[in-house]
């Protein structure tokens, strides 16, 4: 196949000795603006983590990428092709026909992986497992992973370490030993991982291959200390493993001793101030200046079951009902970017979300004056960031997040002159670094999240800025760079 034909091309191009990134996304994502798909840098928190790496001229970023069902594609189907990959990085991208990458990223990675790690279980999540499941499992998602290990022999004759991302790639640390069995590696997980009780819900071969793959690195890491422990009790009590819980250490199948740590994913500052004073992000927020409110609750995450906006908005809504005192005097600016769109879990939630913000600004919006929600379905970060500067509240209500970077940004940008009070889930990753800081909530209770934002919009301000300074001084003693630099240095590769 032609595309396929590029990538191996490609391939051949790549020098030898380099650390090599390994990521189901590349650098690159797909944006719908003015009618058609523009290819922009990727917004997600890997790409930039990764980024200072991936700039160095002794580091090959391998990441997988869709052949297009035709030259056209469908609007809903996210696809991104070999050359849409840029050239600011030495990124290898690996082609698969839809077919493969559609079981692996679709049926496996997300509909089973994404929902069971986040706790989305039973209807409109990981429901249950039958044939059609296992063959996206045998012919997409390991058949991915072999692909990506064999396009790595191919390229990389004497590789420095492997940096392996995120729950597309449990299998690949074992498959990468197998063809380099000295070469130091890591595997990092993004998203929560499951304790025992819940990885036992896959079926026994799958959880087997998903522990027996990540301990194939010399080191796996996690966001938290939780995700950390819910890993070593996997390994003692489902893979059978022998597991120092006080070394954080796992015996692999081979006898090597696998270390397994913690490193909070961040955000880099300077960066976030930079891009809060460029021409995009002023002239965002000379536009909110035309519609500001006495108050604004923010939030901003993907459209996904997990993020929990239902919940949010009915407890929103709660607090237009029990104080009417508020009304009119409180906005709701909801960024919402859109996710997985092309899978029917996720136009069925976003139906629901907006068939909710519908009845809540018909009923309230007369009272209030104006609709009192404002929903921005979009993937624009600077838009996003502008309204983050100054929000009254920063709503994170997630059923359970790896980290949440939004609130690490809120920290960094949030105007001084008008602090703000994070509200965050007690299962997102973030609420451990903002203890003492944010007020927390559990993510689904809605009485507690309405009385959070009370108490958020109603406290005194010195308390408001007591608790931003603190969350703030936490980010900056933690960034993106020590995230970076903490594995590198873990791996032995400076």
């Amino acid at each position: 196949m032609q595309t396929t034909q590029v990538g191996q091309s490609r391939i051949r191009e790549t020098k030898q000795d380099k650390i090599v990134i390994l990521s189901n996304r590349g650098p690159n994502d797909f944006v719908w603006r003015g009618g058609g798909w523009v290819v922009e840098r990727a917004s997600g928190g890997l790409v930039s983590m990764l980024a200072p790496l991936a700039q160095r001229p002794d580091t090959t970023w391998f990441c997988c990428v869709s052949e297009p069902p035709d030259a056209k594609g469908e609007r809903d189907g996210l696809f991104t092709t070999a050359a849409d990959q840029c050239a600011e990085f030495d990124v290898v991208p690996l082609p698969l026909p839809p077919e493969v990458y559609q079981a692996y990223y679709g049926r496996i990675s997300n509909e089973v992986l994404w929902m069971l790690q986040h706790h989305m279980l039973g209807p409109g999540g990981y429901e249950l497992v039958d044939h059609a499941r296992y063959r996206a499992w045998s012919s997409g998602y390991f058949e991915a992973n072999r692909r990506l290990a064999a396009a790595v022999k191919e390229t990389c004759v004497t590789p420095r370490a492997f940096l392996v991302q995120d729950y597309h790639l449990y299998p690949l640390p074992a498959l990468l030993r197998r063809h380099f069995p000295h070469v130091r590696s890591l595997h990092f997980t993004h998203i929560p991982f499951p304790e025992p009780t819940v990885l036992r819900l896959l079926p026994k071969p799958w959880r087997e291959a998903i522990l027996h793959g990540m301990l194939g690195a010399d080191r796996v890491g996690f966001q938290t200390e939780e995700d950390r422990e819910a890993f070593l009790a996997c390994c003692k009590y489902t893979a059978e493993r022998e597991v120092d819980f006080e070394t954080k250490t796992v015996r692999a199948i081979d006898g090597r001793q696998v270390y397994v740590g913690v490193y909070p994913a961040s955000v880099d500052p300077e960066a976030l101030l930079a891009l809060r004073d460029s021409p995009r992000v002023v002239e965002a927020r000379a536009r909110f200046a035309d519609t500001r409110s006495e108050f604004s609750i923010v939030r901003v995450d993907r459209l996904d079951p997990s993020k929990n906006q239902l919940v949010g908005f009915k407890a929103f809504a709660h607090l237009l009902e029990t104080r009417p005192d508020l009304h009119g005097r409180v906005l709701f600016r909801a960024f919402l970017v859109p996710s997985r769109t092309d899978h029917t879990v996720y136009r069925d939630y976003k139906a629901a979300i907006y068939r909710e913000i519908e009845r809540i600004n018909a009923t309230y919006g007369p009272s209030c004056g104006r609709p009192p929600i404002e929903v921005f379905y979009t993937n624009d970060r600077e838009q996003a960031l502008a309204a983050l500067e100054r929000c009254d509240v920063l709503l994170v209500n997630s059923k359970e997040d790896g980290m949440n970077l939004v609130a690490k940004e809120w920290a960094i940008v949030a105007d001084t002159d008008r602090p703000g009070v994070l509200v965050v889930s007690e299962t997102a990753g973030v609420a451990e670094e903002a203890a003492g800081s944010a007020l927390t909530v559990s993510p689904l209770d809605v009485e507690e999240t309405t009385q959070a934002m009370v108490r958020a919009l109603e406290m005194p301000r010195t308390e408001r800025e007591g608790r931003l300074q603190r969350f703030r001084a936490r980010v900056r003693s933690w960034t993106a760079s020590h995230w970076l630099t903490a594995q590198l240095t873990d791996l032995g590769v400076d």
